[in-house]
């Protein structure tokens, strides 16, 4: 007893164009909040060296801040928490009801400053480690 239906416009990937500044900040904490996650179980991995001894940890350090694409992504890190750190004080305030008509500038808004702090900060990420 199968039958096909019409979808409508589920299967319509066009849709992604017509979502609002409010569905894309919905999409970003989502995304933003499971990467986040991911990092914390990295983190709790890396740390776990130092249970072998000071040399084990200080030398898992220093190799990992020797490669350039770790650093590079410190630099994604600090995006994705800054990002998640802003909307979701946005949030808290569109929850107390301040700022329930400009939803789309303060999304905006929060874009531009993750955008300007990342950017501000790349100079001392990407400089290497510190001797």
């Amino acid at each position: 007893m199968s039958q096909s239906y019409n979808r409508g416009t589920v299967e319509d990937f066009g849709r992604w164009r017509e979502f609002s500044a409010g569905m894309w900040a919905w999409i970003f904490h989502k995304f933003t909040g499971w990467v986040l996650v991911g990092y914390l179980f990295t983190h709790i991995a890396v740390l776990s060296t130092s249970l072998g001894g000071d040399d084990l940890y200080t030398g898992t350090l220093q190799g990992l801040e020797a490669l350039l694409v770790v650093r590079f992504l410190e630099v994604g890190l600090l995006a994705v928490a800054v990002f998640h750190i802003l909307n979701g004080i946005r949030l808290l305030m569109v929850d107390l009801g301040v700022g329930l008509e400009s939803q789309d500038v303060s999304f905006y808004a929060s874009l531009v400053l993750t955008g300007a702090i990342v950017v501000a900060s790349i100079p001392t990420f990407l400089g290497g480690p510190l001797a």
